[in-house]
């Protein structure tokens, strides 16, 4: 038998094992996603070229988010150039860095193998590998979530450098302000958890707290102050995404459906299943159950119910609920390993459910990582089974269009865009002179970073070159803001069968002005009416 010093010892020993592991986990996972990056198997999604655009015209705000993606990928390309290489490492890190905070929160709440084990089956999952792989808004997003609940759990131990952690808490989740409008969600189910916690409801009377949400609050002084400027464009469109869609009660279950359904293959299905099980298990006995449960439970299963309650309402993203995953998971290890109670009705912990997670997940997360590589060598490159056909043809797109400008002897390192968005920002960045892109749209409210640009400064008799979708016209308004349009050539990249970028491109001669554009336009939309 074990004296008690020898049961601490053996203890330690225990949990320096599982840190380890834990470790080379981390840099194993962390190095394999920047080698593969290295390997550049697809061309960045229109999110990444879009906000690599953000990124050459850095400010306090922007049309759909705050600035942090932004400023993230602008001092990433500025140290090492604007190649895709560049513009993804962030997200490599930051994805792999959020692990790290999941094993430390579950460490502190219970020990390094249930730390060990979130952490894994967090990594070994479709979304997870997504998110460390594309430079979208939700790479910086969940490091800074997950940063986030492991300094508050710590403010809320009260420990004597508690002051500490109120500085630390209250700068991440200024950061994560800065990065998505989301992260106000800290701040409410965490207040949520100190109301519900009998340990932690005096905190409510305490001025800590309200320290820390205000000066949270306060990061986002720069970005009203933006919006102010901007006539609230960002507030009006992030309301846009809470509009419900006219549609019948059984279409709206169907949608709903669909919705929970793509999460089994966002998550892996084993593991989401057990996120479902455990939470409402955790739900339906949140009285009883531990103060750490009831923190994991109120950033997991409570804003996952509102979740799917929303999405009762209208379609949601797949990503939208992706930091409520997190502490789910963390609170799933736990219950396996039996450091938690919950009422066991038809599921029983056991160690091996995480195995058989684990070993699922790693299936679909190889799946995810060979596709882009697997497709090409299988000859079925843009075929039906391609589902990363929208994201082909644009580095040869751009390096297309840019050779064809070279050949006609224009050196303008600005453009006029009428093609949308997508082809707006992907040109700007794979076309080797990496111009200055103007989009010209029809909308009389902005749809997008571009209108809030506006157009090029008003230098009368400018010369400019246009890129329309091939058979598209000029629009009129901004054919008659030029003395005249002449069509250079047409460009086309093939990218599977009946599928091809297609584009023209013109030389407009003598532009008198985006205003004067404009002012055409909203000529013709009044007679319209």
């Amino acid at each position: 038998m074990n004296t008690p010093i020898e049961a601490m010892q053996a203890d330690s020993d225990d949990s320096s094992a599982w840190t380890r592991r834990a470790i080379w986990l981390l840099l194993g996972l962390g190095l394999f996603r920047v080698l593969y990056l290295a390997l550049d198997p697809f061309d960045l999604v229109h999110d990444e070229a879009y906000y690599w655009d953000w990124s050459r015209q850095l400010d306090y705000g922007y049309f759909s988010k705050p600035p942090m993606i932004a400023w993230i990928i602008g001092l990433s390309t500025r140290l090492l150039g604007d190649h895709e290489f560049a513009v993804r490492l962030p997200a490599s890190l930051l994805g792999t860095g959020s692990l790290a905070f999941v094993f430390l929160l579950a460490r502190r709440m219970y020990d390094a193998k249930v730390g060990f084990w979130a952490m894994l089956l967090a990594a070994m999952t479709p979304g997870n590998a997504a998110m460390s792989l594309l430079m979208t808004i939700d790479s910086p997003f969940l490091f800074f979530w997950s940063v986030a609940m492991y300094c508050f759990w710590r403010l809320l131990e009260r420990g004597e450098d508690r002051w500490k952690w109120l500085i630390a808490t209250t700068l991440v989740i200024g950061l994560g302000l800065l990065t998505k409008q989301t992260m106000a969600g800290m701040l409410v189910f965490g207040g949520l958890f100190v109301l519900l916690s009998r340990e932690d409801r005096h905190e409510a009377i305490r001025p800590t707290l309200y320290i820390c949400a205000i000066g949270a609050l306060l990061f986002l002084a720069p970005v009203f102050y933006w919006n102010y400027q901007h006539d609230w464009v960002t507030l009006h469109h992030t309301s846009e995404h809470f509009q419900g869609e006219p549609v019948s009660v059984l279409r709206r279950v169907a949608i709903s459906l669909e919705f929970v359904g793509g999460l089994f293959g966002v998550i892996s299905p084993v593991t989401f299943f057990l996120f479902i099980c455990v939470t409402a298990f955790g739900l339906f006995a949140f009285r009883s159950v531990g103060r750490r449960e009831r923190y994991l439970l109120c950033l997991s299963a409570l804003p996952m119910v509102l979740v799917l309650g929303l999405s009762l309402k209208q379609r949601l993203e797949l990503n939208w609920p992706a930091p409520f995953f997190s502490a789910g998971i963390i609170l799933v290890a736990a219950w396996a390993l039996g450091h938690v109670q919950l009422p066991n009705l038809f599921l029983k912990p056991a160690e091996w459910r995480l195995r058989y997670a684990a070993t699922v997940g790693a299936i679909f997360l190889a799946g995810t990582y060979a596709m882009p590589l697997a497709l090409p060598l299988l000859g079925l490159n843009g075929s039906k089974v391609d589902v990363l056909v929208r994201l082909r043809g644009w580095e040869e797109l751009g390096s297309e269009v840019g050779s064809r400008l070279e050949r006609h002897e224009e050196r303008s390192q600005a453009m006029i865009v009428t093609a949308g968005r997508a082809v707006a920002s992907e040109l700007a960045f794979y076309m080797p002179q990496h111009p200055k892109v103007y989009l010209w749209g029809d909308n009389q409210f902005p749809l997008s970073q571009y209108d809030v640009w506006g157009g090029p400064d008003e230098t009368k008799s400018r010369d400019f070159l246009l890129v329309a979708h091939q058979g598209e016209e000029i629009p009129l308004p901004l054919k008659l803001a030029f003395q005249s349009i002449q069509p250079l050539e047409e460009v086309e990249v093939e990218v599977g069968p009946n599928r091809k970028h297609a584009v023209t491109i013109y030389r407009g001669q003598g532009f008198r002005g985006w205003s004067v554009a404009k002012s055409i336009q909203a000529d013709q939309q009044t007679m319209h009416r």
